[in-house]
């Protein structure tokens, strides 16, 4: 696997790692606690490290459970996948070890840090890891069996730097968000990733629904906290995060038929939606609409309140199990053809 032959730009590899055109910043963590983890890395290992740093995200990491929707990729040993903004290598490494040559990219170096420490580790040789802004990497031509992009569409509109734990429900954030229209800025993204696949290659998209059910019912938006304005116009969206957090509404999710239509004007054809339950993060139903009947209710980021509880599982059984109404479902998880 040459990295030079799938990606456009001139990189330069520096300990193990490959370093793109520069820019951006996203994680759970706050610069100076992923600065402080890193340098434990090499002596910790990474497990230790998750453990010791930040143990509430050790699931999020290393949960089988996270790459349950790869099955529908069909990774298939020696294919070409590259993953963009792969993180901790969540996805990363359950593709390495299926045998696929994977190229993991992410704009966070310390990611991308604890995601080569956990290669080393696994003894994978077969993926290369890319520290580069999403937005500014470029793939060269028919270059690419498959794509992966997980949990990532809805956050290519921000700028700058976003440590979620200050962005998430704050005001005042250093951001660039809202320099140009998101829905353009996906679509350019979403190009680019279908000029570096080969033909009849595939897109693996993950991502919330805009018009989950339980957002109707106050569960706050995973990416700005605020309750009751997924669903709402796109004007009423910006309104409302400019009065309460000071800034533009740019994390645009989808309803399916929306999210079809972006990706088709990207220029995919054969788009095919599927549902995820609970969600796309940790996936133990991913449902076709024919195959509705087969759904079962989940805990289903319920509280411990066992009223709240009750509801919770009353409202999926009606909708999804009675009535299959995939409308309101939590998340899609997209395959795509070139």
């Amino acid at each position: 696997m040459q990295i030079n032959d799938i990606i456009s730009e001139s990189l330069e590899k520096k300990e193990g790692i490959w370093l793109g055109p520069p820019g951006g910043y996203w994680s759970n963590l706050d610069l100076e606690e992923n600065r402080r983890y890193a340098k434990s890395l090499p002596e910790s290992g990474a497990r230790d490290t998750v453990k010791r740093y930040f143990p509430e995200h050790f699931d999020v990491i290393f949960s089988p459970k996270r790459a349950g929707g790869l099955l529908l990729l069909s990774p298939g040993t020696g294919e070409l996948i590259v993953d963009v903004g792969c993180m901790w290598g969540a996805l990363t490494v359950p593709l390495a070890r299926a045998g696929c040559n994977v190229v993991a990219i992410d704009q966070t170096l310390e990611s991308i840090l604890l995601l080569k420490q956990r290669l080393i580790e696994d003894n994978l040789s077969n993926a290369e890891v890319v520290c580069a802004d999403l937005k500014k990497i470029e793939f060269k031509r028919c270059s690419v069996d498959k794509f992966v992009i997980n949990g990532v569409l809805e956050w290519i509109p921000e700028f700058g730097v976003i440590e979620l734990k200050k962005y998430y429900g704050k005001r005042h954030v250093k951001s660039a968000s809202g320099k140009q229209d998101p829905y353009a800025m996906q679509v350019d993204f979403l190009k680019n990733i279908y000029i570096g696949l080969k033909p009849g290659g595939t897109l693996y998209l993950a991502i919330e629904n805009r018009y989950d059910v339980f957002n109707f019912l106050g569960l706050p938006d995973p990416h700005c906290s605020l309750r009751f304005i997924t669903f709402l116009p796109r004007l009423l969206q910006n309104m409302i995060s400019r009065i309460f957090l000071g800034r533009p509404y740019v994390n645009w999710t989808y309803s399916a038929r929306c999210l079809k239509k972006l990706l088709k004007e990207a220029g995919f054809r054969d788009v095919k939606i599927l549902y995820a339950f609970p969600d796309y993060r940790l996936p133990e139903q991913i449902l076709s609409k024919a195959g509705m009947g087969y759904y079962r209710p989940c805990k289903f980021r319920r509280g411990k309140n066992i009223f709240i509880k009750v509801i919770c599982y009353v409202i999926e059984d009606i909708l999804f199990r009675r009535f299959k109404i995939t409308a309101f479902a939590p998340s899609f998880v997209v395959l795509a053809k070139k």
